[in-house]
């Protein structure tokens, strides 16, 4: 079984496309084909169910891939200590981001970390739809080695290093009708359209959980948004009040920022890792320049 097609496994894995793939990898599509082919026909099973709108992993599929991601990771770790031993550490930063939040330490970590290996390639995931979840499930299946993620508490499978905590607060215009209160509670804000970030996301989890602690089960969510950005533009535009991370209030004057009085909404930043598997040079140093560089405020909301 040689690695090129591994390699070509997983990137038709991880675009769905024989010809995203192709483009991703610079050669022919026909090429992407026949080494699925081939790799097919030497394990014995078909790992892709193909029809002319998608490409999904059958069952075969599915059981190959955090292998194939274990193997790779394995040839570019052992790449990476024969070079590292003659040229200097080189390789690639596999590293989930989230967006605005990931914290000014991890940014300083960054520029450190280039400063001292001007060789790595830092390639940086942003979360789908999922959020924190998709980070999650990247570290569990192979394809990140370090995410920074929200959480609340420990998570099955993962290992972290808690760069800060956080809590939110509701953000609306000035001249809203709660703008010149100090606080609310949330029993006071269900009826307010609100402008939220979608499930699995950190901020949301910890209003969700929050909510239910207040004994609410139900609010107004009249708009689902994943970029802070546009969530603070839509409350400028009077579309409704958001739930967001107080660490960005410092930055935008021209919205108020309420807190939370009782059953208040917190939520912890946090560099993870997979319990289950090794990480590589390129990842070590990393986390070692990231615990070097000292804390700072929490990070700027997603």
């Amino acid at each position: 079984m040689e690695i090129r097609r591994i390699e070509v496994f997983l990137a038709v894995a991880e675009e769905r496309s024989f010809t995203r793939a192709a483009e991703r990898l610079r050669v022919a599509q026909s090429a992407v084909s026949t080494a699925v082919r081939v790799l097919e026909r030497e394990l014995g099973a078909t790992l892709f169910a193909r029809t002319t709108q998608r490409v999904e992993l059958t069952e075969a599929g599915r059981a190959l891939l955090p292998e194939a991601v274990r193997i790779l990771a394995a040839v570019e770790a052992a790449r990476e200590v024969v070079t590292q031993a003659g040229q200097g550490l080189r390789g690639r930063l596999r590293l989930g981001i989230l967006y605005g939040l990931t914290p000014g330490r991890v940014r300083e970590a960054l520029a450190a970390f280039r400063a001292e290996f001007p060789l790595v390639e830092m390639w940086l995931t942003a979360p789908g739809t999922g959020g924190s979840l998709d980070h999650l499930e990247r570290l569990r299946d192979g394809s990140l080695e370090l995410a920074v993620v929200i959480t609340h508490g420990s998570v099955p499978g993962i290992r972290r290093q808690v760069l800060a905590t956080d809590e939110v607060v509701l953000a609306c215009t000035p001249d809203h009708p709660l703008a010149g209160r100090d606080g609310v509670d949330l029993t006071e804000v269900v009826e307010e359209p609100f402008i939220e970030f979608p499930p699995g996301w950190g901020v949301r989890n910890a209003v969700d959980q929050a909510f239910v602690s207040a004994g609410v089960q139900q609010r107004r969510i009249t708009v689902q948004m994943n970029d802070l950005s546009t969530i603070l533009d839509l409350v400028r535009l009077r579309l409704g009040v958001a739930f967001v991370p107080r660490s960005i209030a410092d930055q935008t004057a021209d919205l108020r920022f309420l807190r939370i009085r009782t059953n208040r909404p917190t939520y912890q930043i946090a560099i993870a890792t997979a319990v289950d598997r090794p990480l590589g040079p390129v990842a070590r140093q990393f986390l070692r320049i990231a615990g070097a560089v000292s804390p700072a405020a929490p990070g700027r909301a997603r």
